[in-house]
């Protein structure tokens, strides 16, 4: 103990037999892996990758007794890609992980379960409880406030606006953005910002909020061109053309937009399938009345699951009530009532914006 107290390293490591070393080796491959996961776009690859990763670990599984760092989040990790492959595993078991990294005290890991925690909870559009979860792990991190990495408080920052927003309670949204934005401000950190801007954004167009719009689209562009990350300018690129369709009411532009866009990031043509570009060329062609083309881009058009958030879906929805209305225009009443009800009832639930209003107004015009 006196020797491992010098070297400041566990006694178990210098007992180690070699499954000690072998486990951090594991661990170091494993979080490889997970940020593998991150940039993977293709379904079937990341799903080979998952499981290749519930393989490397489950025959280790008796060795891994969860007493460091490196055991916890191999277990972690193996919870997590077994719920990736089933959805119905129960989270019950998950927040033993929270009190884990707690008794380790890695702070900053332990807010992170919590943030997996909410995503469930979003997932399954219960916006309630994914606020509640998130404020059981705000006053829980409370007393380590000052240990916890700066990403994840701006990451807690971020999940509590959209949380707020999604409950319709603007004020405290407001609050925790400008927290999160006075933070990183202050200490110069620009990580989530391409984010923050598009909520920002996204909030101003759907509650009508013009002016700030403009703020924030530009703030956005600039933020791409300093990023120089395709992922960041495909991001400006889509909400441009939400300001294009919405603002300044150019829609004669959107389709020009988007093939200069494709000429410019022509190695990152991956990123153009988000299905936005799809809604945004069906709103700008009904708008110009070519309810034929509308029809034509938006015939296969669909919500992407990944999508949890009353504003974005409702700004989904609205496509479907462009192609009711296109269906209404070329008479076929069957699929315009078809798709109105859709919509309609997507958006029942969710506060009032632009995109809840539109699909309304051409509810009552096709069944009237």
């Amino acid at each position: 103990r006196f020797i491992a107290h010098q070297l400041h390293v566990d006694v178990g490591f210098l007992l180690d037999d070699g499954t000690l070393t072998m486990l951090r080796n594991l661990y170091v491959e494993i979080e490889d892996d997970m940020e593998r996961r991150k940039i993977i776009r293709d379904p079937d690859e990341l799903q080979a990758l998952t499981i290749k990763m519930i393989e490397k670990i489950e025959p280790h599984l008796a060795q891994i007794q969860g007493t460091n760092y490196e055991q916890i989040r191999l277990r972690e990790v193996y919870f997590l890609m077994n719920r990736t492959i089933n959805k119905a595993k129960s989270l019950d078991e998950y927040w033993k992980f929270i009190e884990q990294y707690e008794a380790i005290h890695a702070y900053s890991r332990m807010l992170r379960c919590y943030f997996y925690l909410c995503s469930a909870a979003i997932e399954q559009r219960n916006y309630s409880e994914t606020l509640a979860i998130l404020k059981q792990g705000e006053e829980h991190i409370m007393p380590y406030e000052l240990m916890i990495d700066p990403i994840a408080r701006l990451d807690l920052y971020y999940n509590l606006t959209i949380s707020y927003s999604a409950v319709d309670n603007v004020a405290m949204s407001n609050y925790y953005l400008q927290k999160a934005l006075d933070m990183a401000k202050k200490k110069q950190i620009f990580y989530r910002m391409d984010r923050f801007y598009e909520l920002l954004f996204v909030q101003s167009v759907a509650n009508k909020e013009y002016e700030k719009s403009k703020g924030y689209i530009e703030k956005l562009n600039l933020l791409s061109q300093f990023a120089d990350d395709p992922t960041i300018t495909i991001l400006y690129v889509s909400n441009y053309l939400h300001y294009l369709n919405n603002v300044e009411m150019q829609f004669e532009t959107v389709s020009p937009t988007i093939e200069r866009a494709k000429a410019k990031l022509h190695t990152s043509m991956f990123l153009f399938k988000n299905p936005i570009f799809v809604g945004e060329q069906m709103y700008a062609q009904y708008q110009l009345q070519n309810y034929q083309q509308v029809i034509e881009i938006g015939t296969n058009f669909a919500i992407p699951t990944y999508l949890h958030h009353p504003i974005d879906l409702a700004k989904y929805y609205r496509f479907f009530a462009v192609r009711a209305l296109s269906y209404y225009h070329m008479q076929d009443k069957v699929a315009a009532k078809r798709d109105i009800i859709y919509a309609k009832n997507g958006v029942e639930d969710y506060p009032e914006t632009i995109y809840k209003t539109f699909i309304y107004e051409a509810f009552n015009k096709i069944f009237n």
